[in-house]
C-alpha cells in the first residue's frame, strides 16, 4: 500500500478522542452526584472544550490535587463502604487518560486536599472535625498511613503549600484564622508555626472569614477568598519564618449588588498579575432567571503586591470551583447549582474576563483542574 494512500486513512480514522499532541493541556472536572472524572483538551487558540473521556470513582467526587509534574491524580471520595471517606489515586499515562491505582481511607471528609512539593505526602483539611491530617504517599500512591494529626477548629476549609514547601497554611472561616504550620520532609512530620495561626479581618467588617489561600509565584506575597459578605485579603509572607502579616481587605461584589453573597475560590494567573475570586449568591436561584453569582478581577501590582479591583463578570450559579489554564489564557468556573462549567478568555493586559461557552456537566460539579499531556 502506497504512502499517500495510508496517511489518508490515518486522516480518515482520527478521532476527537486521539490522544493529544504535545503541549496540549486537559482539564479535569469532578462531580459529586455523578460520582466520575470528565476530562476535556482545551484549545490552545479558542479556548473551547472537547470532551476526551470519563471515569468512575469509587464515591462521591470531591477535591482533588496533582502529584509534581501532575503524573498522579489524587481525589478526595466519600460515600465508601461504613460511610467511610477516602482518597483514590489515578495514575495519568501519556496521553492524560487515568488508571484507577487505589482507595485509601482517610479519618473524614476533605473539602481540600493537597501534595508537598516532594510529592511524599497529602495533606488534608477537614471541615466539619476541625483538624488537618497528612498521608504517606508511596511509589505515588496515597495510603491509609497517617503521619500527622492535628485538631484546630471546625471550618477548616483550605491547605495549601508555601513555595519553598517548608510551610503550610489552612483557611478557617468560622473562627476568622489562618493556621500556620511548619512540614518536616525528611521526617515526615507537620507541626503549629508560631504563632499556631493569624487572625482574618476584623468581624466588625463585613468581608472576613477566610476560606482559600493563594500564594503569589512571584512576591512574598498570599491572598485568601473571604467568605462571609464576599473579600479577598492580601498577607505578607516571611520566606525565613513561614509567618503571615494580614495587609488588606477588598470586597469582591458588584457595586449596588444587593443581598448576601459567600466568596469560594480564589485563583491567581501564572504570571501574577491578576487574582479571581469567586462570588455565591445567597439568593434563591429562580427558574428562568439568571443568577446574579459573579466572579471579581483583581489586579495586583507586580512590585507590591497592593491590589486594584478590575472587574465583575456573571457566571453560573454557586462557582465553588475554579482554575486557570497552564497558559493563563483561559478561566474556568464551574456553577455547582446550574451544573455547568462557564469558560473565559483572560485579557492579559487588564485582567478582564470574556465569557466564551458554558457546557453542561454532570451534578453538582465540584472540582476543576488542568495539566499538560504530552
Amino acid at each position: 500500500m502506497n504512502r499517500p494512500l495510508l496517511f489518508l486513512m490515518a486522516l480518515t480514522m482520527a478521532t476527537p478522542q486521539d490522544p493529544a499532541s504535545a503541549d496540549d493541556q486537559f482539564l479535569y472536572l469532578a462531580s459529586t452526584k455523578d460520582k466520575n472524572i470528565v476530562a476535556y483538551k482545551i484549545d490552545e487558540a479558542s479556548g473551547l472544550l472537547t470532551e476526551q473521556f470519563s471515569v468512575d470513582l469509587p464515591g462521591n467526587g470531591g477535591a482533588m490535587a496533582f502529584s509534581p509534574k501532575s503524573r498522579y491524580i489524587y481525589a478526595a471520595v466519600t460515600g465508601l463502604a461504613n460511610n467511610a471517606a477516602g482518597i483514590t489515586t489515578f495514575r495519568r499515562r501519556g496521553n492524560g487518560r487515568l488508571k484507577l491505582l487505589e482507595t485509601a481511607t482517610i479519618t473524614s471528609r476533605p473539602p481540600y486536599i493537597q501534595v508537598d512539593r516532594t510529592g511524599k505526602y497529602l495533606l488534608a483539611a477537614h471541615y466539619g472535625a476541625g483538624d488537618v491530617t497528612m498521608y504517606r504517599i508511596k511509589n505515588g500512591v496515597c495510603t491509609s498511613k497517617l503521619l500527622s494529626h492535628i485538631k484546630t477548629e471546625k471550618t477548616a476549609h483550605c491547605i495549601e503549600v508555601d513555595p519553598s514547601g517548608r510551610y503550610v497554611f489552612v483557611p478557617h472561616t468560622g473562627p476568622n484564622k489562618v493556621y500556620q504550620f511548619v512540614l518536616d520532609t525528611r521526617a515526615g512530620k507537620l507541626t503549629a508555626n508560631t504563632p499556631p495561626f493569624v487572625e482574618g479581618p476584623d468581624k466588625d467588617h463585613r468581608y472576613h472569614e477566610p476560606r482559600h489561600y493563594a500564594h503569589h509565584p512571584k512576591l512574598d506575597m498570599a491572598y485568601t477568598s473571604n467568605e462571609n459578605g464576599g473579600g479577598i485579603t492580601s498577607w505578607a509572607f516571611d520566606p525565613k519564618t513561614g509567618r503571615l502579616t494580614r495587609k488588606k481587605t477588598l470586597c469582591t461584589l458588584p457595586p449596588k449588588y444587593e443581598g448576601g453573597s459567600a466568596a469560594a475560590d480564589i485563583q491567581i494567573t501564572p504570571n501574577g498579575r491578576f487574582a479571581y475570586v469567586s462570588n455565591r449568591s445567597t439568593k434563591p436561584l429562580k427558574k428562568g432567571v439568571a443568577p446574579e453569582d459573579t466572579l471579581c478581577a483583581v489586579a495586583l501590582d507586580a512590585r507590591t503586591g497592593d491590589m486594584t479591583i478590575v472587574g465583575h463578570y456573571l457566571t453560573g450559579s454557586h462557582p465553588r470551583a475554579t482554575c486557570i489554564d497552564l497558559s493563563g489564557s483561559f478561566f474556568f468556573a464551574c456553577g455547582q447549582r446550574t451544573d455547568d462549567l462557564h469558560t473565559y478568555r483572560i485579557n492579559k493586559k487588564t485582567g478582564a474576563l470574556t465569557p466564551l461557552k458554558v457546557y453542561p456537566t454532570g451534578g453538582t460539579p465540584i472540582w476543576v483542574m488542568c495539566a499538560e499531556v504530552d
